[in-house]
């Protein structure tokens, strides 16, 4: 073995893997080789990805595993506190949330893109009516729809209330 691989060997899983082995544990639920296959894809897949894409990158590793495979082991890791799923249309996306600073989304419409922001000042504004109203925030969510720079100027504008 060479000092690369027995150092690979030896580290420690990502806390992911610990976050997903506590909670089924916490919920008698049995760990499988394709769960640790699809959560080591998802989580190099990076943000914002959909069951399909996800599913052809888990197929080079594991020909066996199914779209309805997929679908419900990214709502395992939503349960888990690992994903967060996002909807685009009529498709979901999902993006890693463990550890992840909070962010905000504008979707396109017209092309898909997702483009995360941060913006403490619609935090602040946030807070500040909800404590207001006496209201206490456990969460939320914020999604801007509309176009893209690249497809802002392909159609023409669509009216819609705000």
């Amino acid at each position: 073995m060479t000092p690369t691989a027995s150092r690979a060997a030896l580290a420690p899983p990502r806390e992911e893997q610990r976050v997903l082995s506590e909670y089924l544990v916490q919920h008698g639920l049995k760990r499988s080789t394709q769960r640790e296959v699809i959560l080591d894809a998802f989580l190099r897949a990076g943000s914002h990805v959909s069951v399909e894409d996800l599913l052809r990158i888990v197929k080079r590793k594991d020909p066996a595993v199914g779209r309805t495979t997929i679908y419900r082991t990214l709502k395992l890791f939503q349960e888990a506190g690992l994903a967060s799923e996002l909807l685009v249309g009529a498709e979901a996306r999902f993006e890693p949330l463990w550890n992840r600073d909070h962010h905000d989304h504008l979707i396109c419409v017209y092309c898909g893109e997702i483009i995360e922001f941060q913006s403490p000042e619609i935090e602040n504004l946030q807070d500040r009516i909800a404590n207001g109203l006496g209201f206490v925030i456990e969460g939320h969510r914020h999604t801007i729809f509309g176009r893209c720079q690249k497809c802002a100027h392909k159609a023409p504008r669509a009216v819609r209330p705000r």
